[in-house]
């Protein structure tokens, strides 16, 4: 394992008054977490000359254990890169009980790890092959129950708001936060026009789909832009469509009535909401000032639904792994034979336009792409296979040549004592001897140790290699209607550039290739 030093920082939004929104409390600021940290380490004389790595969350809740660097930290124990870990407090590190505790006592002793709290004196190096002390084990419940009791106050805080007929959630399109008054919006002058020509133009007729050519062509900002706020994982351009369209005229609000209330969490820390019957909702009239007028926002409702077609529901979900190359929305199946890209319909002389196949053919492209993956997998693999058991071959002869070393350091050592008591060599000279044949088994140590983990990944890559080869040769004698079943069980995503070319991504993990189709020909 690694002599490094690993120091987490966490700060969570519950640290932040939302009135000021400034931290309650200064030292839990990650500067102020650092500085103290690195002060305790500066002033260990066992851990000041070790190398540090920090880890720190900006914004995750303690009862939330996956947090993107705490992961991270985690995985870094695991493959021995740290020896120790330090924190401010345990509340930093996490303010579930049982977990915390599964950590501290389980966890950390198996991986080897040493733990120290500065605030909470805690030092794992002082607790080995013992429990965890008293005041430890109380300080982490109170914190887990302080974090629970903090969420039962803010989700009945939350729900005052709503009954009130506040907005505790987003703010929609149209509506900004009054500057003075918390929880009440107001009409934003730049958007709300924008809101009330959407509604007008439904009634005069114009579909969605028109109203959202219309809004791009003129470089209206989209609710997202609006915000400054885009999906990170999303490589979709920010764009007016239909939907959006349909679920801004669906709302009730824009008539100056509030609604809550139409989900709610059914425990402390669920992560899926549920939805509320309608009689449970809280819905106040007149709670804000109106874009559209209750009239206007029926008759929109009415020739929504006069245009409004029955929904088509596809059950098969398999083949839902097209995307367009330019845009990169996911293709829509138009009457389950067509695949297309829908956001040409919202700009006039859009690359996605081209972007046309029928199924058929697209699967028959797939198809023989997979085919030939299949045979580069089975052959990549065979030969993987082979080269990991040469390599294999070789890393067992060389342990077997430094084991041997080694316990000839063992066997020398011992001839050298018994040569000692018989008078044959001085003490100095066994002790120098000694000393010299203690460096050498260390090196050989070292050499064995290294020379194992080389042959055990090797190991590993044989056993990978060999399931490939397996797989592969299970799905070369398959034919073609056995594959088309499981066609889209390799497929991580398919880009579609236009009638003729696509890039296939596949599912594996070892041989990552993009495959270029042209015309139902697979390069």
């Amino acid at each position: 394992m690694k002599q490094q030093i690993a120091i987490y920082l966490r700060v969570s939004l519950e640290d932040v008054d939302k009135r000021t929104n400034k931290l309650k409390d200064e030292s839990n600021s990650i500067a102020s977490q650092r500085l103290l940290i690195n002060h305790h380490l500066d002033q260990n004389p066992m851990l000041c000359d070790l190398p540090r790595i920090e880890f720190y969350d900006d914004g995750f809740s303690g009862t939330n254990f996956e947090r993107p660097d705490f992961i991270r930290m985690i995985e870094y124990a695991k493959k021995g890169e740290i020896s120790c870990i330090v924190v401010k407090d345990l509340s930093r590190f996490g303010r579930d009980y049982l977990e915390v505790g599964d950590y501290l006592e389980h966890i950390f002793p198996f991986l080897g790890i040493r733990f120290k709290s500065i605030n909470d004196h805690y030092d794992s190096a002082k607790h080995e092959g013992k429990t965890i002390g008293m005041d430890i084990a109380f300080k982490n419940l109170i914190y887990d129950y302080y974090s629970k009791d903090l969420s039962k106050k803010v989700k009945s805080a939350m729900g005052m708001k709503q009954r009130e007929a506040k907005y505790v959630c987003c703010i929609p399109y149209g509506y900004k936060a009054h500057p003075t008054q918390k929880h009440q919006m107001v009409i934003d002058e730049k958007t709300a026009p924008v809101v009330r020509r959407i509604f007008l133009d439904v009634i005069a007729g114009k579909s969605c789909t028109q109203i959202a050519k219309e809004l791009n062509t003129e470089g209206i900002p989209t609710p997202a832009q609006q915000k400054a706020v885009t999906r990170r994982t999303s490589t979709q351009k920010p764009q007016w469509t239909h939907r959006a369209l349909l679920a801004m005229i669906e709302n009730i609000k824009y008539t100056g009535t509030m609604v809550n209330h139409t989900r709610e969490s059914r425990f402390i820390r669920d992560k899926n909401q549920r939805r509320v019957p309608k009689e449970e909702w809280y819905i106040r009239e007149n709670a804000h000032e109106a874009i559209v007028t209750q009239e206007e926002y029926d008759q929109a409702q009415d020739a929504i639904q006069r245009r409004r077609k029955s929904s088509r529901v596809s059950h098969d979900q398999t083949d839902r792994v097209y995307f367009c190359a330019h845009c990169g929305g996911k293709l829509e199946k138009a009457n389950g034979t067509v695949f297309s890209c829908p956001s040409h319909r919202y700009h006039d002389g859009s690359a996605c336009e081209s972007v046309r196949w029928r199924k058929t053919a697209l699967e028959e492209v797939v198809l023989e792409a997979l085919k030939v993956q299949i045979e580069i997998t089975r052959i990549e693999a065979s030969a993987a296979k082979k080269a990991a058991r040469n390599k294999g071959d070789s890393l067992q002869r060389q342990l077997s040549l430094l084991k041997a070393q080694y316990d000839a350091c063992g066997r020398e050592k011992f001839t050298m004592y018994e040569q000692y008591r018989e008078g044959k060599i001085t003490a100095d000279e066994y002790l120098t001897g000694k000393d010299e044949l203690a460096k050498k088994q260390a090196a050989l140590k070292e050499q064995l140790d290294k020379c194992e983990a080389q042959y055990e990944a090797n190991h590993q890559k044989s056993l990978v290699a060999s399931e490939q080869q397996q797989t592969a040769n299970r799905m070369t004698g398959l034919s073609d209607d056995k594959l088309r079943e499981h066609l889209y069980d390799a497929v991580e995503r398919i880009l579609v550039h236009d009638a003729e070319s696509i890039e296939i991504i596949w599912k594996f993990d070892d041989i990552e290739r993009d495959t270029e189709s042209q015309a139902g020909v697979t390069a």
